[in-house]
């Protein structure tokens, strides 16, 4: 529902003030009212429609037609339009106006007039004039609930405006509105809920990399400080545990542990000690006895290193 204001002349018969039958509702063309909004006016479009729908438009007061209309408050007309009529300049009305109107007029309390046209096509064009208001302040726009036909827009209940104000709507939005209103939310809520879901599997996937290469790290420093005789394989599955905790912790235990058991590592034998021995190297051994074996077993020593 738009709206809009014009003020109000009044005619003068002898001695006698009155408001005048005919009164101007809105100028022909297109305008931007005071507070902005555009609308075009054909005034032969609008009595098209009057003349078709038959029925008398009220004139009453700040909207209250379309503003108290969906929560069943009293709206009484101070007049109503029984005539419309296309001139150059604009839409005119001629008023049969009530006691309550006259002494409106005659009190300028409601100096002009605010029509509200019930819809406006794709070009802000008023197709629809549902009424017409008296009002204080000219063009600014008043809350607008309902059509008063069936055949259009119906009223919103008190608990659908309840949902409009709550959704951040005018109280005037039709149930189209609310209803894109809520689909527009439910969309983002949709797409926040995407997102939270991608981001869940993208820290998923990081926490298993950043696992795994830590397992990568910890199992290469173990390795190393088997290597080096800081500990015998017999105690990797210890060591491993102390590294998963902590590997500052398993660093600083290498480092006081020294590499004690590096001898392992190292034939009993060497290269010098055969040459002085035999004046020859002697050839490695292919297999070991059965106690060597053993001891290698026993100190977690692959057997094929020995030899």
């Amino acid at each position: 529902m738009q709206v809009i204001s014009n003020v109000v002349t009044f005619a003068t018969t002898g001695t006698e003030a009155g408001p005048p039958d005919w009164i101007k509702v809105a100028p022909r063309g297109r305008f931007t009212a005071r507070d902005g909004r555009t609308f075009e006016v054909v005034p032969e479009l609008l009595i098209e429609r009057f003349k078709s729908d038959a029925i008398s438009i009220p004139v009453d007061i700040n909207h209250s037609t379309i503003r108290k209309a969906a929560t069943g408050d009293e709206t009484p007309a101070y007049g109503w339009i029984e005539e419309l009529e296309a001139r150059e300049d604009g839409l005119y009305a001629r008023v049969n106006w009530l006691d309550r109107g006259k002494t409106v007029l005659a009190e300028k309390s409601h100096r002009y007039i605010s029509p509200a046209f019930g819809s406006l096509d794709a070009q802000d064009r008023a197709t629809w004039l549902h009424s017409v208001a008296l009002v204080a302040t000219p063009a600014v726009a008043m809350p607008a609930l309902a059509s008063a036909e069936t055949n259009h827009k119906e009223p919103l209940t008190v608990f659908e405006s309840k949902i409009a104000a709550a959704l951040g709507l005018d109280i005037d939005a039709t149930t189209e509105e609310i209803a894109s209103k809520v689909a527009t939310l439910t969309a983002k809520a949709d797409g926040t809920e995407a997102i939270i879901t991608g981001l869940q599997g993208v820290m998923k996937t990081l926490s298993t990399e950043v696992i795994t290469a830590r397992n990568s790290r910890v199992e290469a420093k173990v390795e190393q400080a088997i290597k080096l005789g800081t500990v015998t394989p017999a105690l990797k599955d210890f060591c491993v545990t102390i590294a998963n905790s902590s590997e500052t912790l398993f660093d600083e235990f290498c480092t006081k542990m020294g590499t004690p058991f590096a001898y392992l590592s190292k034939p009993a034998i060497t290269r010098e000690m055969e040459v002085a021995a035999n004046g020859f190297v002697a050839e490695k051994p292919v297999t070991l006895n059965t106690e060597a074996s053993r001891l290698a077993a026993q100190l977690g020593i692959d057997v094929k290193s020995l030899l």
